[in-house]
């Protein structure tokens, strides 16, 4: 008898391996839901977010958020790899942007109006968890460049006050632009950048309304002092400052590309505006293209008139614009170039909050994170608990570290929210997905066209590692022979249908364009770059096991769930 139940022990697996496999199975499940995406919509609902926004403020919101750091910093500080190539870096990172916003117009036209942006799309494309780990590379790039953006403003609004007697020299310790440090260095304190995220947190919990005032005079205001410096220094360009025009080589400008790719970040906060828009299936496309070519034609206005007025060599990295004119003798137009950058800092700081909190907003709903961050104020329509947070997060982040450190890992998140926007373009387009392949082993449609992305994936990275070791042109042109493989046998093996609303041109291939050259890009990135995607994943996936599988609210995943606030009379047209 000893000897059966022996033998009965034996054979039967460990208690601990059937709980784990049982655990994993139930963790893989939900990890492959998806948000269905053939329910309508309603208007009218109790507690939800309230259509106010028409064309125009959404174009503002888009320049206001990119319109920033990228163009009173970064500018300089490619400039001194790049050399007057810089505007060519901008060419380059403003037509990846370009296609990459064609994907995110289609998608915004075409799927229900709700939050959560890039999230919700892979939500609804390809499942639950993936969705979730663009969340949390969307926010951890969201965090840090609030907090960057608030230290930045500090140190403008410090140099612009300075021109006042009062204030010149008298600013105390803890307000002064650099900080102070404490612990070595691994604490800098400065409370004037936390003061102005509490300030901008408490106009966005004004009201929407407040928030286009502001955010509209600021943006208009920053555009106009912009035009001014292109056409003021146009007549102090020195052409034989462009010669040599690429003096470190075409890869540095290539390298310079996905530096200045983040000054580009903040155009697809238009998305985030979603369920607050008017129109938002003729409004949303429409706002990010014409916010991404105005982005694109300033930015290579400004590069070609800084490294005209001077050597690129010469050029500062904290306050290029204004160091160029100085240079010229044109001091007194360094006040204007700060007062633009004091504005342009302000729409990006506030439009970074408003569209993270946003996303909170969708998770909170899906029940990924607490419902604490999908409340409404039931009268100011406004999601004041996400707003709170973000602002509390940046506002912390921004008074005691010297986040500027860290900017250079920030493009990870755009770079691969941009990626998958793009693969959710061509895989919600493809028609028969459950259709199994006998020719292909059985696998479906679907799942051959995933593939298909994925190889065009690896070969855009592979490319760009290619090039970031000087291996030889023939090993290159053959990555990317195999990725033009890759995009013709998705083209020629799939149907594709068409989209009710705007229709990105050329599908499958400018979103495969879009993917290849971001993975291109991302490959440029120095290796922190990519420790710390994979780290925020690895966390992310963590969180999603102990929290979001368990909590998520399946009922919710229903786009008939989510509340709208009835529409004005006359604006629904």
């Amino acid at each position: 008898m000893n000897a059966n139940m022996l033998s009965d022990s034996s054979s039967s697996p460990p208690a601990s391996s059937s709980r784990f496999s049982s655990w994993f199975k139930s963790f893989w499940s939900s990890a492959l839901r998806s948000k269905p995406l053939t329910c309508s919509v309603p208007l009218e609902r109790v507690g939800g977010l309230v259509r106010r926004l028409g064309l125009l403020d959404l174009i503002f919101i888009g320049l206001g958020c990119t319109i920033g750091a990228g163009i009173f910093v970064i500018s300089g500080t490619a400039a001194r790899e790049a050399g007057p190539g810089v505007a060519v870096s901008f060419l380059l990172a403003g037509f990846s942007c370009l296609l990459n916003a064609l994907c995110y117009a289609e998608l915004s036209s075409c799927l229900p109006a709700v939050v959560g942006g890039a999230y919700m799309y892979s939500y609804a494309a390809f499942n639950e968890l993936t969705a979730f780990l663009i969340f949390a590379q969307f926010i951890f790039d969201s965090h840090i460049s609030s907090a960057t953006i608030a230290r930045s403003l500090a140190s403008y609004l410090v140099m612009l006050l300075n021109i006042f007697p009062f204030f010149k020299e008298n600013w105390p310790g803890w307000m002064d632009p650099g900080g102070v440090e404490l612990f070595g260095g691994i604490l800098s304190v400065n409370l004037l950048a936390p003061i102005l995220v509490l300030v901008m947190t408490l106009i966005l919990c004004q009201g929407l309304r407040e928030l286009t005032v502001l955010n509209s005079f600021m943006t208009v205001t920053k555009v106009l002092i912009v035009l001014l410096v292109i056409s003021f220094g146009a007549f102090k360009v020195d052409i034989s400052n462009w010669s040599p025009f690429a003096p470190n080589g075409y890869k540095a400008i290539i390298t310079g590309s996905t530096v200045v790719a983040y000054a580009y970040n903040g155009y697809d906060a238009i998305t985030s505006s979603a369920e607050e828009s008017k129109r938002p299936q003729r409004d949303l496309p429409l706002g990010m293209l014409v916010c991404v070519l105005s982005c694109v034609v300033l930015y290579i206005g400004v590069c070609l008139v800084i490294t005209g007025m001077v050597s690129y060599k010469s050029l500062g990295v904290d306050a290029p614009l204004a160091e160029a004119f100085a240079a010229k003798g044109l001091k007194f137009f360094s006040v204007v170039i700060s007062t633009g950058a004091v504005a342009g800092l302000t729409t990006s700081l506030l439009g970074q909050i408003y569209a993270t909190s946003r996303v909170y907003v969708g998770l909170g709903r899906d029940g990924l994170l607490p419902s604490f961050f999908a409340k409404v104020h039931p009268t100011r329509h406004i999601p004041n608990h996400s707003q709170v947070w973000v602002g509390t997060i940046a506002g912390i982040m921004s008074g005691f570290f010297d986040v500027h450190r860290l900017s250079h890992i920030l493009s990870v998140g755009g770079l691969a929210s941009s990626s998958i926007v793009s693969a959710c373009v061509v895989t919600l387009r493809l028609k028969h997905k459950d259709t199994r392949l006998a020719y292909m082993m059985g696998i479906t449609t679907y799942q051959k066209g995933v593939i298909c992305l994925l190889g065009v994936a690896s070969c855009g990275f592979l490319a760009g590692l290619s090039c970031q070791s000087n291996v030889s042109s023939i090993s290159i042109l053959a990555v990317v022979v195999m990725a033009v493989l890759f995009a013709i046998v998705l083209h020629y093996n799939e149907e594709f249908t068409e989209p009710s609303g705007f229709s990105c041109p050329g599908v499958p291939f400018v979103p495969l364009v879009c993917i290849f050259f971001n993975l291109f890009l991302f490959a440029q990135l120095h290796w922190e770059a990519w420790v710390r995607f994979v780290v925020v994943n690895i966390v992310s996936i963590g969180i999603y096991a102990v929290y979001g599988q368990h909590h998520a609210n399946v009922a919710a995943s229903d786009l008939q769930s989510i509340p709208y606030h009835k529409l004005p009379s006359g604006e629904s047209q």
